[in-house]
């Protein structure tokens, strides 16, 4: 009866080892599957989500997508597809501005158009080129050089610059030129951050009040 049932068993497993492998293919909202796993509706990766390197792509790959996971949906961890198609500009853009014929020195608010909503814009690589301004004497003996700005801010949904010194003008016989590059990223990939304010009490060295919270 052992040895019976052994040669059963062996026989068995011969036959198993021996059939093709077999795979199938896994529709989710689909009878049809196209793919190993095929998904009609909405994804939800609650953990970690494990994928693959991403291959070379050439110039000329076209219906290019990404896929991203969402920490802010309800539940959190839903799959999104970032279409590039719809993208106006790419996810970081430089764009170089020079500004001439300036009063004086006062670049007091270019409107730079760019929607708030949709952008962060940052300021890169300022150049003051022409003549200096003046320092001013100040009657307890010091010298003043001012308080010169550049900067990018918001104002009614869109994208300012300022770049100026705004205690001191340039003599109006005189002239220069600001040279500036804009960096302009796509709020589709990259966010504010907020604010952090910390005093340091009329010290020169502390550690910030807090740190942002990055996810």
């Amino acid at each position: 009866m052992t040895e019976f049932y052994m040669k059963n068993v062996l026989l068995f497993l011969l036959i198993l080892f021996n059939l093709p492998c077999l795979q199938a293919q896994v529709g989710i909202g689909t009878v049809d599957p196209q793919d190993d796993l095929h998904v009609i509706g909405n994804t939800l990766v609650q953990e970690s989500m494990e994928i693959g390197a991403l291959p070379f792509v050439q110039d000329t790959d076209a219906d290019f997508k990404l896929l991203t996971r969402l920490t802010n949906s309800q539940p959190k961890g839903q799959v999104a597809v970032l279409n590039v198609d719809e993208l106006q500009v790419a996810p970081v853009n430089v764009v170089n501005y020079e500004f001439t014929g300036i009063s004086k020195d006062n670049l007091r608010d270019v409107n730079l158009q760019y929607d708030a909503d949709k952008y962060i814009v940052g300021l890169a690589n300022f150049r003051y080129v022409g003549d200096a301004i003046l320092k001013k004497d100040l009657s307890n003996g010091n010298i003043s050089v001012g308080d010169f700005v550049s900067r990018t801010f918001v104002d009614n949904g869109t994208w300012h610059l300022e770049i100026r010194n705004r205690f001191l003008d340039l003599s109006p016989s005189k002239s220069l030129e600001y040279h500036i590059t804009l960096i302009i990223y796509d709020k589709s990939y990259y966010r504010n951050l907020p604010e952090i304010v910390t005093d340091l009490g009329g010290n020169n060295t502390g550690t910030a009040s807090s740190t942002p919270n990055l996810y």
